[in-house]
């Protein structure tokens, strides 16, 4: 059986899930196909209301409408767009209502470390979705929100009943 990663979220819009499914529809793309985009492309692309989520730098193409310019523990909207095109090694397989008021994104990373869960929680944050729990492939976590832009996390799960372990008792 193969095991995946995955982000449960608040989920209090799904009109916000299905622009979100969209988007990590056309993210896969771009990713196989090694077609990255431009700026302008990814810009109009997100969601208006996903960009006030992040800053834009002074030379950055940006909305009509007012956006951060100062990176206050705001992700750079260009940066995580490359994280998520370019760097992230995980391949999105689903993202999905679970439950009332609960989704849930699954993806495969395709190696360790894969670079994702900071820039993924805040990518589903810029929806409007708050992650609950997240199983990044060592442990599973539950989340707590410090405020709109910092969480903590809090081992639930760890290692020794993780598939890390299994993997460790099997192969080494």
């Amino acid at each position: 059986m193969e095991k995946n990663e995955y982000i449960e979220f608040e989920l209090n819009d799904e009109d916000k899930l299905r622009d979100l499914k969209l988007l990590l529809k056309l993210i896969s793309e771009s990713k196989i196909s090694g077609d990255y985009k431009t700026d302008e492309y990814w810009l109009n692309t997100f969601p208006d209301y996903t960009h006030k989520h992040y800053f834009f730098s002074g030379n950055d193409v940006k909305p009509e409408f007012h956006v951060n310019s100062s990176n206050d523990n705001i992700w750079h909207f260009y940066s995580l767009v490359e994280h998520l095109v370019e760097n992230i090694d995980v391949e999105f397989l689903s993202c999905e209502k679970i439950e009332r008021g609960k989704g849930r994104l699954d993806f495969y990373a395709c190696g360790y470390p894969y670079r994702g869960i900071t820039g993924l929680t805040i990518f589903l944050r810029s929806f409007g979705f708050r992650a609950i729990e997240i199983d990044e492939g060592g442990a599973v976590y539950s989340i707590r929100w410090k405020n709109e832009i910092e969480f903590e996390r809090k081992e639930i799960k760890g290692p020794n009943s993780s598939w890390w372990k299994r993997f460790k008792d099997n192969w080494f």
